[in-house]
């Protein structure tokens, strides 16, 4: 599990860096562009953040509060990601062939959007508490990560690479921690 807790801290510190874009804008901007930026380029920073703390022990044992720290934060994930997808829509009204560029991020942002919300999903259907924040951690991971590349594209910002492949690396990270987990759980017994 150490190298899955590794590969997940190390995505969670790529969120952390998204806080370079929060910090490059200043309440000298206008207090709503600030607020603006704080919420759409803040969450994924206090979701590394958290992320940070995430030890084997609380995976391993399965506790609620992590469960539900997880749960709340892969629920709001699903909800700012849509909030992205307007917040998308906006910026690709003001550029040449808009049109066009929206009927095809249309079906980007339906794979994008379906992603998440079926993260969310199965993380329900999954009966260990453990296994359960496990998926919780790669909504959030995929949603952070999937916001990160689509704005590479379209605002072409630097900061962008640390979370999006930081998102990336939560998945990858907490997936084989469900992986480990799951294989705890059903090793064969050692009957004599």
């Amino acid at each position: 599990m150490r190298t899955a807790l590794i590969l997940l801290r190390l995505g969670a510190l790529g969120l952390v860096l998204e806080a370079g874009l929060v910090l490059e804008m200043t309440p000298q901007d206008g207090p709503l562009m600030w607020m603006r930026s704080l919420i759409l380029f803040g969450f994924p920073v206090l979701c590394g953040l958290s992320m940070l703390a995430v030890q084997s022990t609380h995976l391993e044992k399965g506790g609620r509060t992590l469960m539900y720290l997880w749960y709340g934060t892969a629920f709001l994930s699903v909800l700012w990601i849509v909030l992205w997808c307007f917040v998308w829509l906006s910026i690709i009204s003001g550029m040449d062939n808009h049109e066009m560029i929206i009927k095809h991020t249309a079906y980007l942002h339906l794979f994008g959007v379906s992603f998440t919300m079926g993260g969310y999903a199965t993380a329900w259907m999954t009966p260990r508490l453990g296994e359960r924040s496990a998926r919780f951690l790669m909504t959030v991971g995929w949603a952070a990560s999937y916001v990160a590349w689509f704005n590479m594209y379209l605002l072409k910002e630097i900061w962008f690479w640390a979370p999006a492949i930081g998102g990336l690396l939560v998945v990858l990270g907490a997936f084989l921690i469900e992986r480990q987990l799951k294989r705890v759980v059903e090793a064969p017994s050692q009957l004599s």
